[in-house]
């Protein structure tokens, strides 16, 4: 895990994300009726659910971003994990077709959020035409701790891409049931810890 340090508990209330994430595309979407884009899909989760969060955010170059949790009361509560490993869902997106990239991440726990501390690497793919792309499992390793009024707050924190590809394509294609086996890339385009691994919490 990360040996993050993490700044004081200030500003926290100018912490507030701006902006919507992307949404699924519709389940029945038809690949054979897509010219000028394609699919991208992966499940986004964290290791631990701790109150409201955390939340983990992962940002396309072309698409907005994906969240590991949706809210079901705005400003209160989330709805519930998909997943029973881990806590999160699976995201299905429609893109253009063309070079993409992964470009950035951000963890948010109530109204803190922790971004790197120095630019990450983009994780390069191409979305093709009526074809379902597979980006893995973008996971945040997650460890709570206590502030000084013994509140939960993220202690450490480690972003990594992992393949889950069995679990992922079978809730996929349960949902999913016009895109063909054939429609489907499941290669994902990077596996790992997502680096440099010092974030800190945004000012």
């Amino acid at each position: 895990m990360i040996l993050g340090t993490w700044k004081s508990l200030c500003l926290l209330a100018m912490l507030m994300l701006v902006g919507c994430a992307t949404k699924n595309v519709n389940q029945g979407v038809d690949p054979g009726q897509m010219v000028d884009t394609g699919l991208v899909f992966a499940s986004v989760s964290t290791s631990v659910e701790s109150g409201f969060g955390p939340v983990a955010l992962f940002y396309f170059t072309e698409g907005g971003y994906v969240e590991s949790r949706e809210e079901h009361i705005p400003g209160a509560t989330l709805k519930p994990s998909e997943l029973e490993e881990d806590s999160g869902r699976l995201v299905v997106l429609e893109m253009p077709v063309g070079p993409n990239s992964l470009r950035y991440w951000q963890l948010t726990h109530g109204m803190a959020r922790y971004t790197p501390a120095q630019p990450v690497p983009e994780i390069k793919f191409t979305v093709e035409s009526g074809k379902a792309l597979y980006l893995g499992n973008l996971h945040m390793n997650v460890d709570m701790g206590s502030n000084f009024l013994n509140q939960p707050v993220v202690g450490d924190l480690l972003p990594e891409i992992r393949d889950r590809s069995e679990r992922d394509l079978a809730m996929f294609k349960s949902r999913y049931s016009r895109v063909s086996d054939a429609d489907i890339i499941a290669k994902q385009p990077f596996l790992g810890v997502w680096l440099p691994q010092n974030p800190f919490l945004a000012p």
